[in-house]
């Protein structure tokens, strides 16, 4: 179901056709005359030639509610005149009607007004009702917000962002501003440029250029702190990885809020920026400028931040970032000392120095309620998340593996790699003319059992051959887009993402305490680890 025309257009024949209607001319003698249609004058020709007045009337019907004149939206719904007066009034309301010409969205509009029943209908049902909720639902998922609309799939998803996209400049709000924001569908692709307060929207990292010295004063302020970032995430993250990826985050957004936000270079921040960047963390703004959707590094649409940090979130900027400014201090950058780093407890946590804080697995049979559910769950037709969630833990908790390990774990893997620490397992080694030692039969018989199921769903045989490569956890199916399907035909036997196996286990997690214990104490897939 894609939406319906994007305005209403109707021509002067048609409105004097629907006028002949309403003085009471009788329809099969109206659309030939009008409409140049080649109705017989029989019983089948005067009702088709009804439905199509019908069809006008109801169009105009909607052109006035589209520009707010629900007098002459009633008028017309009350049929021909049966009287002088009455059909004068019709007659008045059509030609006002003709003089407001296209009516153009609003943002107060029913989303019945512009899109057809059945899609209008989807959207109600899910608290759409105008057009100013959908704005704001796009505003905050971007072009992807159809996803959390049941019934609404990509295909009509697309065409309402094209509409949406084509009407960007009328919807606006009380004070002239857009109401659709400018990041939102902006795929025009970013052009590198130099790091300045005078930068039109943060880039990411990779896109800022060297600036040309600052003449006699020496190297830019703004390109410095470029180099200093580029050469910390070399050096503590071996630029690549997870960890990288999360320390890029935070220290691109200093560096952009620093330029953009108090026209200074990372070297000159000092303490009152340090309290005033917390400040923004909490709440950036503008929000336009600095907030919005996912969207991939190398659009227009890309943001720093999805909105506002939470507390936690705000903490982890804060160890990042000091261990940024030690790195700097010990490498001869002494400005480095007006940003100190977190005392006490914040101290002993930066990462560059701390590990992760000691936590007590949860224990089997605090695990077992939620297992026993999962499992009956999974024995659902329908139930191939539940299956891939149960296959996930039970292999969690067998081989300690963190999340990443898991979302590339093979069977080949598991013939030399075991629990975190990837110590070798000998008994896992194949060997040749062994009954038994296939790398997969060294597992529980619970965990083959639920990958077993898990790999129907996929549609791989776990006892097949050259299965040694597929990973263990993957999805059934492929999300319905462009990019999952290239990658799924690039990568059959590829897994999950670890974003996507974490947003799984969550969604599991939250569904169960939701449905059967509130109380239960693994509250984050981390707390499934062994």
């Amino acid at each position: 179901m894609i939406p319906a025309a994007p305005s209403v257009s109707l021509t002067r024949s048609e409105f004097a056709a629907v006028r002949a209607y309403v003085q009471g001319m009788p329809a099969a003698m109206v659309v030939p005359r009008y409409l140049a249609d080649d109705t017989d004058d029989d019983d089948a020709g005067a009702e088709s030639a009804l439905r199509i007045l019908l069809a006008l009337r109801d169009r105009m019907v909607q052109l006035a509610h589209l520009h707010g004149r629900a007098d002459l939206a009633d008028l017309l719904l009350a049929g021909p005149g049966r009287s002088n007066r009455g059909m004068d009034r019709r007659v008045d309301a059509l030609g006002e009607l003709e003089r407001l010409g296209t009516a153009a969205p609003q943002h107060q509009h029913s989303v019945e007004l512009w899109f057809a029943p059945a899609l209008a209908r989807r959207l109600r049902n899910a608290g759409i009702v105008t057009l100013k909720s959908l704005l704001d639902l796009a505003n905050q998922r971007g072009t992807a917000w159809w996803r959390t609309v049941p019934r609404i799939g990509a295909l009509a998803g697309t065409a309402i962002n094209r509409w949406l996209g084509e009407h960007r400049t009328v919807f606006k709000g009380a004070d002239g501003a857009p109401l659709l924001q400018a990041h939102v569908g902006n795929r025009a692709p970013l052009q590198p440029a130099a790091l300045s307060p005078g930068l039109r929207q943060p880039l990411p990292l990779e896109w800022l250029t060297e600036a040309p010295s600052a003449g006699t004063g020496g190297a830019c302020p703004y390109s410095l702190g470029v180099t200093v970032v580029r050469a910390w995430l070399r050096d503590a993250a071996a630029g690549r990885g997870s960890t990288f990826a999360a320390y890029r985050k935070e220290a691109e957004r200093l560096l952009l809020w620093a330029a953009l936000e108090r026209n200074k270079g990372l070297l000159q921040l000092d303490l009152d920026d340090r309290q005033a960047y917390l400040a923004f963390l909490a709440s950036p703004e503008p929000a336009s400028r600095w907030c919005g959707p996912r969207a991939p590094r190398h659009q227009a649409a890309w943001r720093p931040l999805t909105g506002a940090l939470s507390p936690a979130s705000q903490r982890h900027s804060l160890r990042v970032l000091a261990a940024l400014f030690r790195w700097m201090h010990d490498n001869g950058y002494p400005c480095a000392a007006r940003w100190p780093a977190p005392t006490g407890a914040e101290r002993a946590m930066t990462p560059a120095t701390a590990a992760l804080p000691v936590r007590a697995p949860l224990p089997d049979d605090s695990l077992a309620a939620f297992l026993s559910w999962l499992a009956a769950q999974a024995e659902a037709s329908d139930g191939q998340r539940y299956r891939a969630a149960h296959a996930a833990i039970l292999l969690l908790r067998e081989r300690g593996l963190r999340l990443d390990q898991l979302s590339s774990a093979t069977l080949r893997s598991l013939a030399s790699t075991g629990a975190v620490d990837g110590s070798t397992i000998e008994s896992a080694t194949p060997q040749r003319g062994v009954v038994g030692t296939r790398p997969g039969d060294t597992l529980a018989p619970a965990t083959q059992s639920a990958l077993a199921r898990h790999w129907q769903d996929r549609q791989l045989q776990w006892d097949g051959p050259g299965m040694e490569d597929a990973c263990l956890i993957g999805p059934a199916t492929a999300p319905p887009t462009g990019r999952a399907r290239r990658k799924r035909a690039a990568q059959p036997l590829a897994g999950y993402s670890v974003r996507g196996l974490h947003a799984l286990l969550a969604a599991t997690l939250e569904r169960y305490r939701k449905r059967c214990d509130p109380a239960f104490a693994a509250r984050s897939p981390r707390d499934l680890m062994a």
